[in-house]
């Protein structure tokens, strides 16, 4: 199976928010990415003008006005330079992302991501525009990164299960509770610096991540509008079957052609299940686990 269709695979199983979540985060990097890349390379400034239009929130309202889209696509966005940004932001989103949607479910997971980005967003917009100091570079001032998403993960683990603890490089075993309680001073802590926006964005995400726990152990589940939203989308653009009328003798030959359609659907819906139980060996316990058979059988699959 090639990596074209292992993406497939991998975006298309079911409950597997967490992993659409950062294949979502990757490609936006890489379009990103062309995208300066031929700006650059073709000097053509007002194309990397109009692509950070396009990912960055902007601090000055009457910019906002004009592309609110950014309040969400900057949550699922990185710079060009941030390719550390990225890969720690998407490491961290699935180590902790996992443990949220264990507890909670993979819906949940995508509704406390969106909160804690327009968390993150509406922290930085008030630090901009209402705090003084910072009300004259609110011009200039712009937001991307996955930040304020990650820090909503990473304080909803901590909130869920406290407790529980997380083995780290050269630390050894830490709490849930206390990693989380580490991010959040470490970006109160930061905000003296250079990047003030962003860490106050990633704060305003902490704080959504806490809350969304608490009201979901009170019974009030945060997601719900969220995947509503989601799911009225991808309803709208989701495929109909097409309908078709037959009459007189044609409905007995209608009804042979639909047995035989059913009964090759039934065979490749036991096909793709067989070879989805292989996959999910292989996820488990590596590929040298499968049988001779498992192997041949994904072998044929790969070649169709």
């Amino acid at each position: 199976m090639d990596i074209s269709e292992r993406l497939k695979y991998e975006w298309n199983k079911s409950d597997n928010v967490l992993m659409r979540i950062v294949m979502v985060n990757v490609a936006f990097y890489f379009l990103f990415a062309a995208i300066i890349i031929v700006a650059k390379f073709g000097s053509l400034p007002a194309l990397g003008e109009f692509s950070e239009k396009i990912f960055y929130l902007p601090a000055n309202l009457s910019d906002l006005a004009f592309r609110p889209w950014t309040l969400i696509t900057y949550g699922f966005s990185h710079s060009l330079e941030g390719i550390f940004h990225i890969l720690f932001n998407m490491l961290i989103l699935y180590w902790f992302g996992s443990i949220v949607v264990s507890e909670i479910g993979s819906n949940r997971l995508l509704g406390l991501y969106i909160w804690g980005i327009l968390a993150g967003a509406f922290a930085f917009l008030m630090l901009f525009n209402l705090i003084p100091f910072f009300t004259p570079f609110n011009g200039n001032a712009k937001l991307i990164g996955a930040s304020a998403g990650v820090y909503a993960v990473v304080v909803a683990a901590g909130t869920l299960l406290p407790n529980t603890k997380m083995n780290l490089f050269l630390i050894g075993e830490v709490s849930l509770k206390w990693i989380a309680l580490g991010y959040v001073l470490l970006s109160i802590l930061s905000l003296a610096g250079a990047n003030a926006g962003g860490n106050t964005a990633h704060l305003g995400g902490a704080l959504i991540g806490y809350l969304f726990v608490v009201q979901y152990k009170k019974g009030n589940d945060w997601s719900k509008p969220v995947v509503s939203f989601v799911t009225f989308f991808q309803n709208i653009f989701k495929k109909k079957p097409k309908m078709k009328a037959y009459r007189g003798a044609a409905s007995a030959k209608s009804d042979d052609s639909n047995s035989q359609k059913q009964a090759r659907a039934k065979k490749s819906t036991e096909e793709q299940n067989q070879i989805d139980a292989i996959l999910d060996k292989i996820s488990a316990s590596g590929y040298e686990s499968l049988t001779q058979k498992e192997k041949q059988t994904l072998f044929q699959a790969s070649k169709k």
